[in-house]
């Protein structure tokens, strides 16, 4: 029986030692590679999740604004004047406010009763201004008061509706004479016009006019570039003014009659701003 030789004590407690060494290292080996291994998986996602993120095409779906052409349109009207206004003015003057007041007043009511004598009543006849101030003379610097003034003005409006353009003139003329020749000293000329209703109805088929005519350069332009009109964006309009025609008196009214010419045709414009969508 063979004999299995035994190692000292402090040998066999050596070789022990060394394989508890062997071991442990072994384990922290082990350990270290999965950390290594849990580190490299790590660093793959994240830097997988980086590029992937950056090749990624993003689709976004965007409501384009469509082009637009942005026109304005005019339309212009003739409307035939019928009624003439006519600023006539009576100024007096004396040493006392109440004196010039007085007198002024007395010649303003024989004016305005010579028009009634003519056809022009009181609903078109309308005081416009009236004015009392000192008068004063100056000497060597020196002011002394020297009486009042007195300014009254009102409008005279001559209607001549259906009549023609020269009987409408010789009705204003007429009246001028009138008026002067009741004591009026002062005649600040004629603004032509047409009834409410008459520019009412010229300023409607202006801006019908000028709406077409935006769309006539609208749909003009958009041929040119080979588009199409698709809508209509906004519609701007200005205020429709009737343009009145002022006729200026040089003279006043002498015994002949007061020749006044008015103009054929009064011109009511209208502008519109539209903006059409194009695809």
């Amino acid at each position: 029986m063979a004999l299995t030789p035994q190692l000292p004590e402090a040998q066999m407690r050596t070789k022990k030692l060394g394989g508890e060494n062997t071991n442990r290292k072994t384990a922290l080996l082990a350990l270290s590679i999965s950390i290594i291994i849990v580190l490299v998986i790590t660093q793959t996602h994240t830097t997988g999740i980086g590029p992937a993120r950056g090749n990624t095409t993003t689709t976004t779906t965007t409501t384009n604004t469509p082009g637009t052409i942005s026109v304005q349109g005019t339309g212009q009207v003739a409307v035939q004047p019928d009624r003439g206004i006519v600023t006539i003015g009576v100024i007096t003057q004396a040493t006392t406010a109440g004196t010039a007041a007085q007198n002024n007043a007395i010649t303003s009511s024989a004016v305005i009763t010579a028009l009634n004598g003519i056809g022009i009543d009181n609903s078109n006849i309308q005081t416009s201004y009236y004015y009392l101030s000192p008068q004063y003379s100056y000497s060597n610097g020196v002011s002394a008061l020297t009486g009042y003034q007195v300014t009254n003005e009102f409008q005279v409006t001559v209607v001549a509706s259906g009549q023609t353009i020269q009987q409408l003139g010789t009705d204003i003329g007429h009246a001028i004479d009138t008026a002067t020749a009741g004591g009026a000293d002062q005649i600040y000329g004629v603004e032509f016009t047409a009834s409410s209703s008459a520019l009412q109805q010229a300023k409607l088929t202006a801006l019908r006019d000028a709406a077409q005519d935006a769309s006539q350069q609208a749909h003009t332009i958009a041929s040119a570039l080979a588009v199409n009109i698709t809508g209509v964006v906004s519609v701007t309009t200005n205020p429709v003014y009737p343009q009145p025609v002022y006729f200026g008196l040089a003279a006043f009214a002498s015994s002949a009659s007061t020749p006044i010419l008015p103009p054929q045709s009064l011109t009511v414009t209208a502008t519109v701003q539209a903006t059409f969508s194009i695809s």
